[in-house]
């Protein structure tokens, strides 16, 4: 079907969120500033630095600016360096790096590299490095050890264990280095135990949200813990924004609901989507989309086909190329948790986007789109050459005149439908793209059969030899002459542009 990658889903409901405004009132004396005379200098001199690649255009690097920039200070005193590389001074860096959108942060422990994955709030920064630093694990001693914890604004994961020496305390420390986003405390003091654990081991996790505390039940195993902390960490429902995007859709679990709904109509069935939440924890992440808050709503509503106007629940799973799937019935608890149910078990027909059918269509390039595909596409009288396009795709521009050309050569060719569907309003259950444009054949009499792809073919004469070779219905016309490409191997087109590709040319967007 038309959709998007695992990754080009997250990427575009993460990264085309409109940049909030950001105050340049703030001190970056405690960032390092790197180039290519000093880089190598610096990473290979400390043990730990965090180093963000970023452009001076980028919003999303001009919001990061001042959370690094207090995660720089705050970290100093643990012996992590967090530095900058301004990528349109240092492409070099760049290429060199890999980085294929901004802001880009590479720790490095010992001068080896890792991708960053943690948040971009200063709490967020902080956490993640201080984790990789030290222990991933810290002891609590004291009741007052115990309150400052407390005070984190992340969840927390506190065990109760007869030893920090014991298996129990291992198993447990082993289950926080798998974990991110959650601070973990040991203890073997029973008056700080007291508070919420009476037994040796447990383990409780503690969170500001609603369903405050989870208390672990089960074997006491790395696996079974880790697995604990996953599932719980999370708010019941979360409210989408660019700062919880990551944590959506990177989780563990590969399912989300997305309700999709304003404040005053999402107090009227609150009690029920967080009902329904806990039945399927683990296993479905429930979202609210605050569709009056436009700025961070349009994009996903437009994702989605959706206006806003109606209360609507869409359930998602990025990891199967980002299908949809649409819920019509009441919000009752019953028909909620059912719906979750035939979606947890994959019983669900997606739902796919369309633009509404045009009133005319009588161009020599026929528009498809969503609601006609069966009727233009799927036409088994007819050989269909279907090219699924973007707007904003540079090669579907380049390719428009050639694509014309060879329609107006075929118009009078009665059994060669030559036609075009926008990809990002448009959808199928047939077509599967990785970028744009992508062009592809459906014969006459097989339409039941995968679709060809043409290739590389992005000239009117070359998608004519095309149609030539591969037309279920033989036809005349006067095409021009296909020439192969002098230097062997060379295409006539580039590749295909990708949706991550576009992303990250695009000044207030990044990639994620």
């Amino acid at each position: 079907m038309v959709r998007l990658a695992a990754v080009g889903f997250l990427a575009l409901l993460c990264i085309t969120l409109s940049v909030s405004a950001y105050s340049e009132d703030f001190d970056e004396k405690d960032v390092v500033v790197l180039g290519a005379s000093n880089f190598t200098e610096v990473v290979n001199s400390h043990k730990f630095v965090l180093v963000e690649f970023y452009a001076p255009w980028c919003g999303h690097c001009q919001t990061l600016a001042p959370e690094y920039a207090k995660a720089a200070t705050i970290l100093k005193d643990d012996g992590a360096v967090l530095a900058k590389v301004d990528a349109t001074v240092h492409s070099d860096l760049s290429q060199q790096f890999q980085v294929r959108g901004f802001p880009t942060l590479l720790f490095f422990v010992n001068g080896k590299q890792k991708l960053y994955n943690g948040g971009r709030k200063v709490h967020d920064i902080v956490d993640w490095v201080k984790k990789k630093c030290g222990p991933s694990v810290q002891t609590l001693k004291s009741t007052a050890d115990a309150e400052k914890a407390l005070e984190v604004e992340t969840p927390i994961a506190v065990s109760y264990v007869e030893s920090l020496e014991d298996k129990n305390a291992k198993a447990f420390a082993a289950a926080a280095d798998k974990e991110e986003g959650v601070a973990f405390y040991l203890t073997e003091d029973k008056e700080v135990a007291k508070f919420s654990l009476e037994k040796t081991p447990s383990l409780v996790l503690l969170k500001k949200q609603a369903e405050k505390v989870a208390l672990f039940e089960g074997d006491f195993e790395e696996m079974a813990l880790a697995s604990f902390v996953s599932k719980n960490k999370l708010p019941l429902v979360i409210t989408f924004s660019r700062e919880t995007a990551r944590s959506i859709f990177e989780s563990d679990t590969n399912k989300q609901f997305l309700l999709f709904a304003g404040p005053e109509e999402y107090a009227k069935i609150r009690v029920t989507y967080e009902e329904a939440a806990k039945s399927f924890k683990g296993q479905i992440i429930f979202v609210l989309v605050d569709v009056a808050n436009r700025e961070v709503a349009a994009p996903v509503l437009e994702f989605f086909s959706l206006s806003g106007e109606k209360t609507k629940l869409m359930g998602v799973c990025p990891e199967s190329s980002g299908l949809k799937f649409g819920y019509d019935g009441d919000f009752s608890l019953e028909s909620v948790k059912e719906f979750g149910e035939k979606f947890v078990e994959n019983k669900l027909d997606p739902y796919f986007k369309s633009e509404d059918i045009p009133e005319t269509n009588d161009e020599p390039v026929k528009v498809v789109v969503g609601k006609s595909f069966e009727d233009i596409v799927l036409d088994e009288s007819k050989d269909v050459l279907l090219e699924v396009y973007a707007p904003w795709c540079g090669h579907c521009k380049s390719l428009e005149p050639e694509y014309k050309k060879l329609a107006e050569l075929l118009k009078d060719v009665k059994s060669i439908v030559i036609a075009k569907m926008d990809g990002t309003k448009n959808e199928h259950g047939r077509v599967t793209i990785t970028g744009f444009p992508t062009v592809i054949f459906f014969p006459a009499g097989k339409k039941t059969e995968e679709p060809l792809s043409a290739g590389v073919y992005r000239t009117a004469a070359g998608l004519g030899k095309f149609l030539k070779e591969n037309a279920a219905i033989p036809f005349e016309a006067d095409l021009p002459e296909y020439v192969e490409p002098k230097n062997e191997g060379q295409a006539e087109a580039d590749e295909p542009e990708h949706v991550e590709e576009h992303t990250d040319m695009e000044d207030s967007k990044d990639e994620l």
